[in-house]
């Protein structure tokens, strides 16, 4: 069991967000998605809803820092979510 926080972008305080919506450890999420992961959070602390947690998190599956996604395809994830 690969503990979230091992994953880019994913400190203790996401980690904990993504534990209490159910995400329990890495291969959770990369099972879900970054949307459904995402989707999950929103449920549980919609003030968290934010673009920057998103990216974040499809980074983490990525295995890259969230800025090193390419700012098409943030725009894309972004206006699945978002719209």
């Amino acid at each position: 069991m690969e503990s979230l926080e091992k994953l880019p972008n994913i400190g203790a305080i996401l980690a904990d967000r993504l534990r209490g919506a159910g995400v329990v450890d890495a291969a959770d999420l990369r099972r879900l998605g970054a949307e459904a992961a995402f989707a999950k959070i929103r449920q549980e602390l919609p003030e968290d809803a934010r673009s920057h947690t998103l990216f974040a998190l499809e980074g983490a599956i990525r295995g890259t820092r969230w800025t090193s996604i390419p700012q098409d395809e943030r725009a894309t994830l972004a206006s699945r979510v978002f719209d």
